[in-house]
């Protein structure tokens, strides 16, 4: 089942439907293989009686909130009061339960969501395969019972699933160099990476704090929106579409455009050309800086240096074993970025962020591919070196937006039965509802 916000709301304030038929619907949903693999753990009772509370109180006339009683999912770095959080590890399970929500969560509470469950995800949300060897690897949508499936792209992983199968109606992810976007893409929903600063970061169990982004994944823009709303503490409102006549689209020609599976260049061109059709103003840019750059490749990164902070003293004792190996080694090549190669590093990004906001200035969005791959298949991913070559492409395009710090979108542009394809919307630095709302005019025609 396709769940959309707006729809949801209005059946349950009309009657004709009741929150405990939504979760037993999502939870139906979740009782199936690909559930297990999706979900680290279920609320059942809990959901259940909270969503008889709901309908109890909405039948005899108490005014609720306005999301009250659909169900939510929340991938597993997510602070939930009384609750550990092992942001997909075994390493972590005997840490000290959260003493209170996460803002983000506690937000989407006091909107009426409840809770179903904690996503499965990377460990430690360090890759964009979004595979888990402590609780399986969710799996993509799409040609799934063949041999043995295709990743659901990382680090959201299971968050993405539990929307694109209807275990839940919305999720949220965070997004570190792709982590809401890739999964999104290779589920075939709606994912948004927030400017950093608009979501607030406490409770969320951190990989980056400098690139870190709190985003949700959804069936649709409207629903990215009012998820974006009420997670930066507003009161889930939508945008209303601008009108694509004249808006001004960029796409960078260069490495971001290049490389690109067959199934994804044909959808990416094909959406282009839609929106051409529909009075968009398409042009190429060519911007070298990040040609010469290209950030998702750099071996000295500032998320390794701040990753290999957070964890270098549990993987320097006992606890160093029980890491999935190919997490412990990505965290690892942190270790030997020097202090001022990460001085360094924090003054590239920001003389770079400023030099492509000049250049970019007269564009309303960039467009680009969300990952230049279709989804990989899960067999194809047997060692550590296949692994890391194929993440770093899933990541390539993503990562870009994490660096400049600059809103996307992910919107699936591929035909319904063919291999999923996101098409990517970039706005500027802090102009994330203007994003929100050429995004809601886009998105039909990019769906086509």
């Amino acid at each position: 089942m396709t769940f959309y916000l707006s729809d949801l709301s209005q059946k349950l304030a009309d009657g004709k439907c009741t929150s405990r038929e939504l979760v037993e619907t999502c939870l139906a949903a979740i009782d199936s293989e690909d559930g297990k693999r999706t979900f680290i753990e279920t609320y059942e009772t809990r959901v259940r009686d909270e969503a008889d509370f709901i309908d109890a109180q909405r039948k005899a006339g108490h005014k609720l909130p306005p999301f009250a009683g659909i169900p939510l999912s929340i991938k597993d770095l997510y602070d939930v009061a009384g609750e550990v959080t092992r942001a997909g590890s075994t390493v972590l399970a005997d840490a000290a339960p959260a003493t209170s929500d996460s803002e983000v969560v506690a937000r989407l509470k006091r909107a009426g969501f409840i809770l179903i469950g904690r996503t499965n995800m990377t460990e430690f949300a360090f890759s964009g395969l979004g595979m888990n060897p402590h609780y399986g690897n969710p799996r993509s949508p799409f040609e799934r019972d063949i041999n043995g499936g295709r990743v659901a792209g990382g680090s959201s992983s299971g968050s993405a699933v539990s929307v694109s199968d209807g275990m839940a109606a919305v999720t949220i992810g965070s997004d570190t160099g792709g982590s809401t976007r890739a999964p999104a893409a290779y589920c075939g929903i709606v994912g948004l990476k927030p400017t950093t600063t608009r979501m607030p970061g406490a409770g969320i169990y951190p990989l980056s704090t400098s690139f870190d982004a709190a985003g949700p994944m959804t069936n649709s823009v409207e629903c990215a929106a009012i998820m974006d709303s009420i997670m930066a503490g507003g009161s889930g409102q939508s945008e209303t579409p601008l009108p694509l006549a004249n808006i001004r689209i960029a796409v960078p020609v260069g490495y971001l455009t290049d490389g690109l599976d067959d199934a994804v260049a044909k959808g990416f061109d094909a959406a282009l050309e839609r929106l051409a059709a529909a009075g968009a103003v398409i042009g190429d840019i060519r911007i070298d800086v990040l040609e010469e750059l290209r950030p998702a490749n750099n071996p000295k990164s500032i998320v390794a240096a701040e990753a290999f902070a957070l964890h270098r003293e549990r993987l320097s004792g006992d606890g160093g074993d029980a890491y999935d190996p190919y997490i412990a080694t990505r965290i690892r090549s942190g270790a030997n970025i020097s202090a001022a190669d990460y001085i360094d590093q924090l003054s590239l990004r920001a003389r770079t962020k400023s030099l492509v906001q000049q250049q970019t200035r007269p564009y309303d969005a960039l467009a680009m591919p969300t990952s230049p791959l279709v989804p990989p298949r899960i067999c194809d991913l047997d060692s550590i070196e296949k692994m890391t070559k194929t993440n770093g492409m899933i990541l390539r395009n993503t990562a870009l937006a994490n660096y400049l710090d600059r809103p996307t979108i992910t919107i699936p542009c591929h035909r319904e039965g063919e291999a999923p394809v996101g098409f990517s919307l970039m706005g500027s630095h802090k102009h994330d509802r203007r994003l929100l709302a050429l995004a809601a005019a886009a998105e039909p025609v990019i769906r086509g």
